[in-house]
């Protein structure tokens, strides 16, 4: 169990403001749990309904090989959709505490 010191601090951003997400091997594991046994070019096809352009090969990597360390934030929206899941539970953030911080409007 993680004490809440040893949580990470998230600051919320919109998906639109951010640049790529950093993909790790957990998260390779876990997309592979969550596809089941949907054929990877069954998920892409499905990646593709929602606008997400993206290989069966490239998916292959992300679930098994460490040369990937970044994913759009599209895609990983779009895994979201696929899986059914949270982005939490995709980027295996469940101990982790997130924090809105107020932000003006930039008017």
């Amino acid at each position: 169990m993680i004490s809440q010191e040893e949580q990470l601090e998230v600051v919320m951003l919109p998906l639109s403001e951010v640049g790529s997400i950093r993909w790790t091997d957990a998260r390779g594991y876990k997309m592979r749990a969550l596809r089941g046994d949907m054929p990877l070019v069954t998920l892409s096809k499905k990646l593709a309904e929602l606008e997400v352009e993206i290989s069966r090969q490239y998916l292959n990597r992300m679930e098994t090989n460490t040369e990937v360390k970044n994913a759009s934030p599209e895609l990983v929206s779009g895994l979201c959709q696929v899986f059914g899941c949270t982005l939490a539970e995709l980027l295996c953030l469940k101990s982790t505490k997130i924090v809105q911080l107020g932000v003006d409007n930039c008017n």
